[in-house]
């Protein structure tokens, strides 16, 4: 037992010797480990992307559901609604009121506030 430990300490030491540091958890030499970082160069997540485009997604389906009720109305009236209020009082959840013109037999609805959030012209949506 005291030969093999004898053995152990001296290949330990030998073998120690010309081998770069390196960290051990990932074997990447010391000398590319970079022990700061700025904050500019870490990726951090954009959160409000997200919160953007939930937005966007439920303006998009209030018009989706006022088109509707834009036809419905159209089937049962024989004519288009002049204005939103006889029809769906839906608001975009960023923007507020939805626009909406009439011109004979052509309608548009869309949102004023918030142009990329798209509009329905007659039924067919621009997205």
């Amino acid at each position: 037992m005291k030969y093999f430990a004898i053995l152990s300490l001296v290949l330990l030491v030998a073998g120690c010797g010309n081998q770069p540091e390196t960290d051990p958890a990932i074997n990447i030499p010391a000398e590319e480990i970079t022990p700061e970082v700025a904050p500019s160069d870490v990726n951090t997540p954009n959160l409000t992307a997200g919160i953007d485009l939930a937005k966007q997604n439920a303006c998009r389906a209030n018009m989706h559901t006022i088109a509707t009720s834009i036809t419905m109305y159209q089937a049962q009236h024989g004519e288009l609604p002049s204005t939103l209020t006889e029809v769906a009082p839906a608001t975009c959840p960023e923007a507020g009121a939805y626009g909406y013109t009439v011109d004979g037999q052509n309608w548009r609805l869309e949102c004023q506030a918030v142009p990329s959030h798209g509009f329905i012209e007659n039924g067919n949506a621009s997205w």
